[in-house]
């Protein structure tokens, strides 16, 4: 793609920083409690559910009437999503394309925030970073008249889930189901690239998340039973793989 799409698309990551951070937010919880809106400092009202909705967050990442730390970090979101948008601008080949990788990223990030703080991945996020990504994959299929990629793309994503959910359940500690329904987004993506793209992007995730798991070992900062997120692993393989 071109630099203007290179530069509209990481304006468009900054300029959509500030939702994803409300979806963070109100996701961002544990397993089995509800979706959250209130600020748990001060308790007030944070996402809104009267007209106008509030629907965003403040990039500071701080609570505007208490001024406690909500969500992630000072701009973190805005600057990951415009950073991930303009590699794949940069990489990707057509305008469809471009869209479905661009989806998947967009829930990605929260998805990769949420694991961190709260080590589960929200069934809204991963259903729809599923569907938006075949549907835009679908288009750009029939676009430029390749079914054949499509099916190869839906093959890998039921394939590389089928290896996670094979993993649940010989080791339900170190895998979650989250990471099973991620990894068929992640790998009908990757499946639409090619299945070179799709080896890449899993070697890519276990190698980093060993790496990572070890790391935590030899420090003592966590001990062997410990679950570590994988979904930020998962996702990261996919941009390797992408980018290279």
């Amino acid at each position: 793609m071109t630099w203007p799409w290179v530069i509209g698309f990481a304006t468009a990551g900054v300029a959509v920083g500030p939702f994803l951070r409300a979806v963070t937010f109100s996701y961002g919880t544990p397993r089995g409690d509800p979706r959250r809106r209130n600020c748990p400092g001060c308790g007030r009202l944070i996402l809104g559910t009267g007209r106008p909705v509030r629907v965003h967050l403040p990039v500071s990442g701080r609570c505007r009437f208490c001024l406690s730390r909500i969500g992630p970090p000072l701009v973190a979101v805005e600057l990951l999503i415009a950073a991930v948008l303009a590699v794949l601008a940069v990489k990707a080949t057509s305008a469809w394309e471009l869209a479905a990788l661009g989806w998947l990223a967009v829930v990605a990030v929260p998805l990769a925030f949420i694991d961190v703080a709260v080590r589960r991945l929200p069934d809204p996020l991963t259903a729809s970073a599923y569907v938006g990504t075949v549907c835009l994959l679908a288009a750009a299929a029939l676009a430029t008249h390749h079914p054949g990629q499509l099916g190869r793309a839906v093959l890998a994503g039921a394939g590389l889930a089928s290896i996670y959910l094979i993993m649940l359940f010989v080791s339900p500690a170190s895998i979650g189901p989250g990471d099973g329904k991620l990894a068929a987004s992640v790998g009908t993506a990757l499946g639409w690239l090619g299945w070179g793209a799709l080896v890449t992007g899993a070697l890519a995730c276990f190698m980093a998340a060993s790496l990572f798991a070890v790391g935590l070992l030899a420090l003592r900062r966590a001990r062997l039973s410990d679950h570590i997120a994988f979904g930020p692993f998962i996702l990261l393989g996919a941009l390797v793989a992408v980018t290279i």
